[in-house]
């Protein structure tokens, strides 16, 4: 069944003569740049600076967003590919869709207003990057919304200018593209029936790896991977497109479907390609740890740096828990202090001048 525009004759052929590439698996490095807020977060919080610079050594994705000028944009990829040494994988969010968020409205807005203007965001994209190794994650929310029954997302083309944006980054023989799909869409067979048919629309466009679960969200490891092989897979009824998880906050995992500065929360195993699961291709931290889901539970407004959320996320998470670092509250300042520090199998940076990301905001329904 046909859902919207067919895909371009060249975009069939990329699929074709790609899919040896896709199905290509070994462990390799995510890379990026440390976010902004932290940054800053370092001026405003001395006493978290150790901890940061944990942090600092693991790839937490960057966005490439519409919400930033064409400036801030080059400036962030050319960071990126400066910083980050060729044999490793770039880890990108695109996240640039007209009619963005349509359903909350929270990240709307941006310079993108049409498929015109979309395509030439994602052309920016795709001639800054080259043939460079990169993992990409496509349009956070966009399949969620435009498969759940009675939202906005076909109305806003959702899945037109997704099937532009799979054929534009699939130009790329290095890249690897991950659609970002609501872990509530997941969650039962019904809700997974709707997704199946969309990715497999997508997937006629380019090379699609497969999807990515929990993006800004605290489900754990074992549920997303239920979620994966359970309903993805068996609703798409083959293994050959897998999944990647959002484990930035997910260490504890969330006993109810509360998604806003959840207080138990613990930051997750760090990024990786060694997962030990045979269908989670990565473990991202795709939601930088310590921006706020938005102002909730004492936070502040989303994207911005909380303190608190901050705090509790080190201290009940995979570096005090694993790792045998120190908990901030312990008030030594050094959290590294008389312990060892853990090994990760990272491509990361230390250093890079991130633009500000304030609309690394909540994905409440993910």
């Amino acid at each position: 069944m046909v859902f919207g525009i067919p895909c371009s004759i060249k975009a069939i052929v990329v699929t074709a003569s790609l899919l040896l590439a896709a199905t290509s698996s070994f462990a390799e490095d995510l890379c990026s740049i440390p976010p902004n807020s932290y940054t800053q977060a370092k001026t405003d919080h001395p006493e978290l600076s150790k901890a940061l610079e944990v942090l600092d050594q693991h790839a937490i994705a960057s966005w490439f967003t519409d919400r930033m000028t064409t400036s801030e944009r080059s400036s962030m990829i050319s960071s990126m590919l400066n910083q980050c040494s060729e044999d490793t994988r770039l880890s990108i969010v695109v996240y640039g869709i007209p009619n963005k968020d349509c359903d909350a409205g929270y990240s709307s807005g941006g310079s993108v207003k049409s498929t015109d203007d979309y395509k030439a965001f994602l052309k920016e994209l795709t001639d800054a990057v080259g043939e460079r190794k990169v993992l990409y994650v496509v349009e956070p929310d966009a399949v969620g919304l435009l498969a759940k029954e009675g939202s906005c997302g076909s109305s806003a083309g959702y899945l037109d200018n997704l099937k532009v944006a799979v054929e534009a980054l699939s130009a790329n023989a290095n890249a690897e593209l991950y659609v970002d799909v609501g872990y509530w869409m997941l969650a039962d067979s019904t809700n997974a029936a709707k997704i199946a048919p969309i990715m497999q629309e997508l997937s006629t466009c380019g090379r699609v790896k497969g999807v990515t679960i929990n993006t800004s969200n605290y489900r754990s490891n074992d549920e997303c991977t239920t979620y994966c092989t359970n309903f993805f897979q068996t609703a798409m009824g083959s293994t050959s497109m897998t999944c990647a998880v959002d484990t930035s906050r997910n260490y504890n995992g969330s006993p109810t479907s509360d998604w806003c500065n959840v207080a138990t929360a613990g930051i997750g195993k760090p990024p990786s390609s060694e997962t030990g699961i045979s269908n989670i291709d990565y473990f991202m931290w795709i939601k930088p740890p310590g921006e706020s889901d938005g102002e909730c539970s004492g936070g502040p407004a989303a994207g911005s740096f909380y303190l608190d959320g901050f705090t509790k996320l080190w201290d009940q998470g995979y570096f005090v828990g694993e790792g045998g670092m120190k908990t901030i509250a312990d008030g030594t300042g050094d959290v590294t202090q008389q312990t060892s520090q853990t090994s990760s199998q990272t491509g990361t940076q230390t250093s890079g001048s991130n633009v500000d990301q304030e609309f690394y905001i909540d994905f409440c329904s993910n």
